[in-house]
């Protein structure tokens, strides 16, 4: 919506055609209708829907919490208009700050938080676009109850200097993984196009404080798609169950190991089986471990007893390459504690 001053409409308030005037401290302001110029997407339009949805149970407030409501947003600023504050109501705040809830998957809240909160700002070393990955590396890690908020734009002319306008929201609730982030299946699900090389793809970020709906100042960014194995990233390298050997007797129900890339630590994540009367488990993988992650690590683990109880264990961890015929495998060995068979093994450790 466009808003421009008027001293043609002085002391006229209403809508004719698309323009609409209204009174604001004493000046005339008229606001054009702006309409779509694309067609919205299932995240904008479930927003929307929430907007409205919000808007009405405000009603339902108590005259009490709408005061405080009243009280946040004398302390909240609004956007600039002609180089004043705008003024915010109360139910602005309401509005904004449960949408930014719901977003997030948070029920409404209908009391107004204490105060103002301060957000952190979002720091990241670098975005990675290609045709088949969208990518952030070297996130600085916030712990809950922020959360990363990812606004990106569908593929642009690299000519295209300001194309933040055209973001969407693929993601309101992006998980970092020891600072890494891949949207790819966000980015895919939502805008329905693959990055294009030779194109601009234009990024916002911020963190959202989903106790209070609070967000931290935008991050505004852009990178142009260059093609699949033409970006530089390499992603850290991570054992799942699907690595596992599908026709080679396996020890585990389920595996994770995930190796840093920026040291000789691994976090370990395994529900181990045992197998005849030793008391080990192994894990036949897919794929040959690079030598650089093969080596002995320790972990914690824990089972249940007969008598239901939790019993703690420590395992020893050797990580081995392709040997005798075998494929690569990971071996976790009992160590320490009421060993049950059937027990998980999980928690960082320092391979050496």
């Amino acid at each position: 919506m466009q808003a421009l001053p008027s001293i043609a409409f002085g002391g006229f308030s209403g809508s004719a055609k698309g323009v609409t005037a209204r009174q604001v401290d004493g000046r005339t302001i008229l606001s054009v209708r702006s309409w779509p110029t694309g067609v919205a997407t299932n995240a904008q339009v479930v927003r929307r829907a929430s907007m409205a949805k919000i808007t009405k149970s405000y009603q339902t407030l108590t005259d009490a919490q709408m005061q405080e409501w009243e009280r946040l947003a004398e302390h909240a600023s609004g956007a600039s208009v002609f180089g004043q504050k705008a003024q915010l109501t109360g139910i602005n705040m309401y509005v904004r700050l449960n949408a930014n809830r719901a977003m997030a998957g948070e029920a409404l809240i209908a009391d107004a938080p204490a105060s103002v909160g301060a957000v952190p700002n979002v720091t990241y070393e670098d975005v990675y676009v290609t045709p088949s990955l969208v990518a952030f590396t070297g996130i600085k890690h916030q712990s809950s109850p922020y959360k990363l908020v990812v606004k990106m734009s569908a593929p642009q002319s690299p000519g295209v200097s300001s194309g933040w306008s055209k973001t969407v929201i693929i993601s309101s609730d992006v998980e970092d993984d020891w600072g890494e982030a891949d949207v790819t299946t966000f980015y895919l699900k939502t805008l329905g196009i693959s990055p294009v090389k030779g194109q601009k793809v234009f990024i916002e970020t911020y963190w959202l404080d989903t106790s209070t709906g609070f967000t931290g100042q935008t991050f505004n960014d852009s990178i142009v798609c260059v093609g699949d194995g033409e970006s530089g990233y390499t992603p850290r390298k991570r054992v799942t169950t699907d690595s596992l050997v599908p026709d080679h007797e396996q020890h585990v129900s389920s595996i994770d190991v995930d190796f840093s890339s920026g040291g000789p630590v691994v976090f370990f994540d395994a529900m181990c089986l045992g197998h005849s009367n030793v008391a080990s488990s192994e894990a036949y993988l897919d794929y040959d471990i690079p030598q650089e992650l093969r080596g002995t690590s320790w972990a914690l683990g824990r089972g249940t007893g007969e008598d239901g109880k939790i019993t703690a264990q420590s395992y020893i961890i050797w990580i081995y390459g392709p040997s005798y015929g075998d494929p690569s495998r990971i071996v976790f060995a009992h160590r320490g504690g009421y060993y049950n068979q059937h027990s998980e093994v999980m928690g960082p450790g320092i391979l050496y």
